[in-house]
């Protein structure tokens, strides 16, 4: 069976009506066409309205014991693309029963978060060369990425018109960020002049993206999100950091781990709140709807654990004679 047509209009409805992005329908599509093709392989109907519960159960345990996607993360995201297919399929009146509904997702168990430490990022700052085009760009590119926590696609989708001048600062405009959400983020003044040093050598090169970063070898165009790991991992190299234990995700849970620690609950000397720096405040800049996503984020930070712990004072009360 041809089933393009609804594909297509899954694919529209995705984009227009839900608003996701793009990268994210591609990534969901190619889940769909692989569903398909494991349907064909198995000689089961190809029609969508021949699709049963347990064809959709067939395929999960394919997928666990045959390609050794043992992953609950990878499991689960599967599953969501075929929820949103088969629901888009029955609200368009295609099908008369989603298939997939009433399965259960795979668990996911939370993991403790992973961040650079200061020796770390110490390191990788100064690992660019700063005396070439691409040291400075590479600087302002990690720097950019600790100091505003982007997601490495927004970073990558950062045009020169999102950069704003505030004097001292600059203020990074991120738009159309997961789920079609903007933010604006400041860069304070050691950042900004990092970003801004590139940004006086990107006015000088003659390239037709209007990127903020781009690549310096062949065609002048905006940088990839393949490049940006690549940098990451080139400058940890550099200074010992294992490639496994250096990637974009880890910059961006710094970000907002130090976020949350630059906060001060109270002043130590007359003990009233000062500087205060909240999970709300971190969810904001970090682009999050549900602030448990952001909570997976800080749950490492310094401030939380010792929010956390048992104070003196208590085993004090419980040591000490009355």
């Amino acid at each position: 069976m041809n089933f393009e047509p609804i594909l297509d209009d899954w694919r529209e409805h995705c984009l227009i009506q839900k608003g996701q992005q793009p990268r994210g329908v591609i990534q969901y599509e190619r889940v769909v066409r692989e569903f398909f093709a494991w349907i064909a392989d198995k000689g089961f109907p190809l029609a969508p309205e021949k699709i049963a519960r347990d064809h959709v159960t067939e395929w999960q345990r394919s997928i666990f014991f045959e390609r050794g996607n043992v992953s609950n993360r990878t499991r689960a995201s599967k599953l969501s693309a075929l929820r949103s297919f088969f629901s888009y399929a029955k609200y368009a009146g295609q099908i008369g029963s989603d298939p997939t509904k009433g399965i259960p997702s795979p668990k996911i168990q939370p993991t403790l978060a992973q961040k650079f430490s200061t020796e770390d990022l110490r390191l990788l700052f100064a690992a660019p060369d700063r005396s070439t085009q691409m040291g400075v760009r590479d600087l302002a590119i990690l720097k950019t990425m600790y100091a505003a926590g982007p997601r490495v696609e927004e970073l990558v989708n950062l045009d020169m018109s999102h950069i704003h001048d505030a004097g001292g600062y600059l203020r990074i405009e991120i738009i159309g960020g997961k789920g079609g959400k903007s933010r604006i983020v400041t860069l304070r003044t050691r950042a900004s002049q990092t970003l801004r040093e590139w940004i006086l050598l990107r006015g000088q090169i003659e390239a037709d993206s209007p990127a903020v970063f781009i690549g310096l070898r062949g065609k002048m165009k905006r940088i990839s999100t393949r490049q940006i790991l690549n940098i990451i991992k080139k400058h940890a190299g550099l200074v010992g950091i294992a490639s496994a234990d250096a990637f974009c995700h880890k910059m961006r849970s710094t970000f907002a781990t130090d976020l949350y620690d630059s906060g001060n609950d109270k002043c130590p000397r007359c003990n009233h709140p000062i500087h205060y720096v909240g999970l709300l405040e971190v969810q904001a800049l970090m682009g999050h709807e549900d602030p448990k996503t952001t909570q997976g984020y800080i749950a490492i930070s310094d401030r939380v654990l010792r929010k956390t712990a048992i104070p003196d004072r208590r085993l004090r009360e419980i040591e000490e004679e009355p």
